[in-house]
């Protein structure tokens, strides 16, 4: 909380300035070295994170401080100044889809001519999902700050101390935590140039809990289920098949449900893996099913029994082998 009262602190008693040098919107002089933007950051808020559009829709309060030798004057407080009339870093959050400011942008100058811009941002921001460990991910969600100068004229600089978040978030079945801010360089193909950037880290891991007792749970049931079949008697031949040919079923609506939470991507989850790997489980159930009611019709009895006695074993087998693997390696 005292972070974002710095951020917000002593916009509203300044008085507007006067300066009496007239042209202010070329690049500070600093003597030949890159001139340093400092930015703070508060994170207020998210309220969502979209698995389906590698998105996230947060609240933050974002500061930025330069010092420009030019704005100094003669006040004993610090004044308003409207951005058109002085030279800025004009930056700008790459990775914003949508973004709604809360206020017009104001910016301060202090006597020394120390410049201060706050503003509070709430939008949809993009970021790059690595779901290969789905549901037990964890994620990287970024500002991406950059500056339309070059990496000579301006770099974004940002202290540990000046980076925090709301000790609690909206977001559901994540938790998030402050990385740290990582400073570099963005190069535009089209300009042939190279910008300054500097990115805000937080580290979103996913809690299982939804996934476990919704998915995770009724999908092993199901496939446990088909195990039952190597039990019902031989000659019953429709229940045996027909459990069996529901359990597939079931494994494909699954299918259709998991498409609508995660974006179409090249590579399979864990849950993909566990997923695809139960269905050929429960189509070797289905197999062997028939299998076995194939030879008793053909009355070789003796050879259906010693198949149907060994899947009893060998399907659970199998599907512990399959949990192991997925979920433990």
């Amino acid at each position: 909380m005292g972070m974002l009262l710095l951020l917000v602190a002593g916009q509203a008693s300044a008085e507007n300035c006067v300066f009496t040098e007239h042209d202010l919107s070329a690049l500070p002089d600093t003597g030949g070295a890159p001139l340093e933007v400092d930015i703070h950051l508060y994170l207020n808020d998210i309220n969502e994170i979209h698995d389906s559009k590698q998105s996230f829709v947060s609240d933050v309060f974002i500061r930025a401080q330069w010092r420009d030798s030019r704005l100094v004057h003669s006040g004993t407080e610090p004044c308003h100044v409207d951005q058109t009339e002085i030279w800025t870093p004009q930056l700008q959050l790459l990775n914003r889809r949508s973004l709604e400011k809360m206020r017009p942008p104001r910016f301060t100058v202090t006597p020394d001519g120390g410049v201060t811009h706050a503003e509070r941002v709430y939008g949809d921001f993009s970021f790059r999902e690595d779901l290969s460990d789905f549901p037990f991910d964890q994620q990287e969600l970024r500002f991406i700050i950059v500056s339309r100068y070059e990496s000579k004229d301006v770099t974004i600089v940002a202290d540990k101390n000046n980076l925090a978040m709301a000790d609690e978030l909206s977001v559901s079945n994540w938790k998030v935590q402050l990385r740290g801010g990582v400073s570099s360089d963005h190069y535009v193909a089209s300009l042939d140039r190279e910008l300054s950037r500097f990115d805000i880290v937080f580290d979103a891991r996913r809690l299982t809990g939804f996934y476990t007792w919704q998915l995770l749970v009724p999908l092993v049931l199901v496939v446990m289920m088909t195990w039952t079949v190597f039990w019902i008697p031989i000659e019953i031949v429709p229940p045996r098949v027909g459990l069996v040919a529901t359990s597939m079923l079931t494994l494909i609506a699954y299918r259709f449900a998991m498409s609508s939470i995660l974006p179409p991507i090249a590579y399979l989850t864990r849950l993909d893996q566990f997923m695809v790997a139960s269905s050929v489980l429960v189509f070797g159930a289905l197999a062997a099913t028939v299998a076995v009611t194939w030879l008793d019709a053909r009355g070789n009895s003796s050879l259906a029994v010693a198949l149907n006695t060994a899947s009893r074993a060998l399907a659970p087998g199998l599907f512990l082998l399959v949990f192991v693997t997925v979920f433990v390696f």
